[in-house]
């Protein structure tokens, strides 16, 4: 074996030194090839990648393990994968082969100049004489017999129906360009079942569990089926009696249905004046209760002092309830708010006195300005309004805005609580309650 390896050793560097007396690009790199059998590969055969040339053959060595093949790339800027595997291919049936390596390079480490491609990664075609001798073997194992009655019987089905036997290859032949026209949803269509399969494969536990529980469920319906009976022949008896009730007195409850349909539309025609109605009545009860003095047991009709400042407290919190209303701020739609918020005007006992007394009107500001459900529309209107009279009213609008957003005070919110008031009130009622 040694002399053979310097053998193959020295024609390797015989062709290195050939190529570089031809005039060989530095580039040049030199590999081999183990493979189990390499029929009609000769020295000088091509070396491809993609089927484009890229080297050649330089030696064929017979070992006791294969067959070992030494080639050369020639071309420099084509680089090998490091896993790049080989293939012998033949150019005809009978003709002669070259070496494809596979696949080409798209990124990673390279094959190392002198490397070489192991037996499992190389390939060699089936050679014509073993697929002959396997042919003869898959015939040799077939019954003349069997054969000539199948061929006895075939002959019998198909004679008399050429007509429908040609028909139904022009049909299969139809077939074939439909699905060919509809490969590619063919292919989505694969693609989508390989999903649906994948995501049944990763729930076969939970599929186990419904299906077990469906036949619990069976089971229990199975072992319960003459109560079940019972109950369906039950509903059926009471749907037999009521309809037998509806018959009988459906002259009736047609005369009350057509009623109850009259009102329910009187009602929807006049749902906006009842909700209207449903508030001033309210604000009617809440006032006269708290115009009544219910540890004395009478009405507070004759107390023009202090019992008339709390009619305009309240008169004063049931606009500002009218207006989170107006406005949709439903937080601060409520009494309560407002005697937490402005204990100043509305609290009426010691439980939610504050604990430090502010201005009446500087709390009340703070409270509406704290609501931005209507601080914001009656800021906006109290700049409309005061910007009304000026040389350019849509420049005054938007300075104003400006210095609302800059948190600068601005005379639209003062304006918007005296509006308030003295729409609610009027002004001389307003100094009479000590509230300005």
């Amino acid at each position: 074996m040694r002399p053979l390896r310097r053998l193959f050793a020295a024609a390797l560097v015989a062709a290195l030194v050939a190529a570089a007396c031809w005039g060989g690009d530095a580039g040049t790199r030199t590999h081999t090839a183990r493979f189990a059998r390499a029929v009609q590969v000769f020295p000088g055969i091509a070396v491809r990648v993609l089927g484009v040339d890229v080297g050649r053959v330089l030696e064929v060595r017979n070992e006791p393990d294969g067959v070992l093949v030494a080639f050369e790339v020639t071309d420099p800027s084509v680089r090998l994968a490091a896993d790049v595997k080989a293939a012998v291919v033949p150019s005809s049936l009978l003709g002669e082969r070259y070496i494809q390596l596979f696949p080409a390079y798209t990124g990673g480490p390279t094959l190392g100049d002198g490397a070489e491609i192991p037996l499992e990664r190389t390939a060699v075609p089936s050679e014509p004489d073993e697929l002959l001798r396997a042919l003869q073997d898959d015939l040799g194992r077939l019954d003349p017999a069997t054969v000539g009655r199948f061929v006895s019987t075939a002959a019998r089905a198909l004679d008399g129906n050429g007509a429908e036997l040609s028909r139904l290859i022009e049909h299969g032949a139809s077939v074939m360009e439909t699905l060919s026209a509809k490969r590619d949803d063919l292919a989505v269509l694969i693609v989508e079942l390989d999903k649906l399969t994948q995501a049944l494969a990763g729930r076969q536990e939970a599929l186990g569990r419904v299906i077990r529980t469906y036949g619990r469920v069976v089971g229990t319906v199975v072992e319960n089926r003459d109560a079940l009976e019972g109950t369906i022949q039950g509903l059926n008896l009471a749907a037999t009696e009521l309809a037998s009730l509806l018959v009988d007195h459906r002259a009736p409850l047609g005369q009350d249905i057509r009623a109850l349909t009259r009102t329910g539309r009187t009602i929807d025609r006049n749902v906006d004046r009842l909700a209207r109605t449903g508030h001033h009545a309210r604000r009617l009860f809440l006032a006269a209760s708290r115009a009544a003095d219910y540890d004395r047991d009478w009405l507070r009709l004759g107390n023009q002092g202090q019992e008339l400042a709390v009619l305009i407290l309240f008169r004063i919190e049931q606009r500002l309830i009218d207006l989170c209303v107006t406005f949709g701020a439903d937080e601060c739609a409520v009494p309560a708010f407002w005697e937490q918020e402005v204990p100043e005007l509305f609290c009426f006992d010691l439980s939610c006195a504050p604990s430090l007394p502010r201005p009446p009107e500087e709390a009340l500001a703070e409270a509406v300005a704290g609501v931005p459900g209507i601080s914001a529309p009656l800021t906006e209107r109290a700049i409309e309004e005061t910007c009304a009279d000026a040389e350019r009213p849509k420049a005054c609008e938007r300075r104003e805005r400006r210095k609302q957003a800059a948190g600068v005070p601005s005379r639209g919110v003062e304006v918007t609580m005296e509006s308030l008031l003295e729409e609610t009130l009027g002004d001389p009622l307003i100094r009479y309650g000590g509230l300005l």
